[in-house]
């Protein structure tokens, strides 16, 4: 990989995470032709899991998707004043207090339960503006929204209830489901399936109109009969995601990298990182590279994975830090400015981001939705960098 090639002054020099346009445009193709007639939903919440949800959520309008959601008010007004024109869903709960930028941006916003609606409604009232709902339902996630379990004639009475309060207007009805793991966790995933499908029969037999949505990317891989007349996809859509065990699958599009700043030679026996908790064992080159754990990175980590350089694993050594950690770099071709592949593709090493997210302990998401703020985000065209 050369090494010019891929630099942008002042944003490539010390670590960045490059999104691939390409990968994204091939998802949404996948999702498209697997959900067929259901709408998507992109779920952009957490900066797009970390990867820039302003840019994405613009490229996304480009490619057709005219519906978001994000978890909060602040990350709605985000996508408004970045110029995302399309319909925006806030997957949690606002206070009455939100309910006047709600109005006047038109976001719509999910609704919890009967007292949240009232006096969501009674706000809404007394501002002279009605605010777009969709309504929650439990149907084993246990957070947010309705209980459906034991009771699914109570919360369709409940749901129809806070359709007629006024200054509302319901849109929607929709749940999250646990994913239990296959195969062991089918039936009691098909279970909730049901729970939720039985309750929404009872709201449309009883004359109310609304857009059902309930599968998050999971569910839209693995369970195509729950996609309904929406399709909220996060992981699936953005790249992120393991394979799942059928069904559509993403392709992976970002990639981690920094540059290595200094190689030297330490002795055997010499002390690495703070602690120290490591000696070297022979005479090693070490590698430092500027990425540590205010960048985002975890310290469980050290002295466990590996980074890819110039297409080989160089193991961490020594504790991550704030601002570095340092590769054992004695049986690779490395050079001071050569890039490192946190996760990512070099060559015909490759180490993604669910990999990663299985030597951290950590879902998926985790792993990119905390990286910092000072780690550039950069999006690229055919393997190059086309946006910073």
């Amino acid at each position: 990989m050369e090494k010019e090639s891929r630099k942008i002054p002042g944003l490539t020099d010390r670590a960045w995470l490059e999104v691939s346009l390409d990968a994204i445009d091939e998802n949404y193709r996948r999702i498209r032709a697997y959900a067929q007639d259901s709408r998507i939903m992109a779920v952009v919440k957490a900066n797009a899991y970390g990867l820039g949800a302003v840019y994405l959520a613009r490229h996304l309008e480009g490619l057709g998707v005219d519906s978001f959601a994000v978890a909060c008010m602040e990350e709605a007004m985000e996508l408004r004043r970045g110029g995302v024109t399309g319909d925006i869903l806030t997957l949690g709960p606002i206070l009455p207090h939100q309910l006047a930028q709600a109005a006047a941006e038109n976001i719509a916003t999910t609704i919890v339960s009967t007292d949240h609606a009232r006096a969501l409604s009674d706000a809404a009232a007394a501002q002279g503006v009605t605010l777009r709902g969709h309504i929650k339902l439990d149907a084993g996630l246990g957070r947010f929204g309705l209980v459906l379990e034991g009771r699914v004639e109570e919360a369709a009475a409940e749901a129809l209830a806070i359709a007629a309060l006024p200054g509302l207007r319901i849109e929607g009805v929709f749940t999250h489901y646990t994913a239990a793991d296959l195969p062991v966790g089918d039936a009691f995933n098909r279970h909730q399936i049901a729970l939720f499908d039985r309750t929404t029969q009872l709201l449309r037999a009883a004359g109310m109109s609304f857009l059902k949505h309930s599968a998050s990317s999971y569910f839209t891989s693995v369970y195509p009969e729950c996609h309904n007349d929406c399709v909220r996809v996060a992981a699936l859509l953005l790249g992120l995601d393991a394979p799942p065990p059928h069904g559509v699958a993403c392709v992976p599009s970002a990639q981690l990298r920094a540059r290595i700043y200094q190689i030297k030679t330490l002795e055997m026996g010499r002390p690495v990182g703070y602690g120290p908790t490591v000696y070297t064992l022979r005479p090693t080159r070490i590698a430092v590279v500027p990425i540590g754990y205010a960048d985002g990175l975890r310290r469980s980590i050290q002295n466990r994975a590996s980074l890819i350089v110039n297409g080989q694993f160089a193991p961490i050594i020594g504790k991550i830090s704030m601002d570095y950690l340092t590769l054992d770099v004695t049986d690779i071709p490395a050079e001071e400015g050569d890039i490192v592949t946190v996760f990512g593709r070099d060559g015909d090493a490759v180490q993604e981001m669910w990999q990663m997210a299985d030597i951290y302990g950590a879902t998926v998401g985790e792993v990119s939705s905390v990286l910092s703020p000072r780690i550039p985000r950069c999006y690229t065209r055919n393997g190059e960098i086309v946006q910073p």
